[in-house]
């Protein structure tokens, strides 16, 4: 039973650590997304809540920094899982 919990934590630590980058890396690409073509940004600020508020340099502000922090949020979750991992398998020994 020891065994299949302590796999699950690796799985959910990595999971956190994949998601962590992924959050971190985001902002870049909806950047890219939002102002890669005048077109699709037009589109974009034409649609509904959210999606207007995308051309405002606050929202985007807010939402950046909120992917980023969710990011390191995850990244630094996946730490304490693999250090409580890490004290349980010195425990055995």
């Amino acid at each position: 039973m020891k065994k299949i919990k302590s796999l699950l934590l690796d799985i959910l630590s990595s999971i956190l650590l994949c998601w962590g980058v992924i959050f971190i890396a985001s902002p870049v690409w909806l950047t890219w997304f939002i102002h890669g073509n005048y077109e699709r940004y037009l589109w974009i600020i034409n649609g509904p809540f959210p999606f207007s508020s995308f051309g405002s340099g606050q929202f985007q502000l807010f939402m950046f920094i909120f992917l980023i922090l969710a990011g390191i949020l995850m990244i630094i979750l996946n730490i304490i899982l693999r250090g409580y991992l890490r004290i349980s398998e010195d425990k055995k020994n």
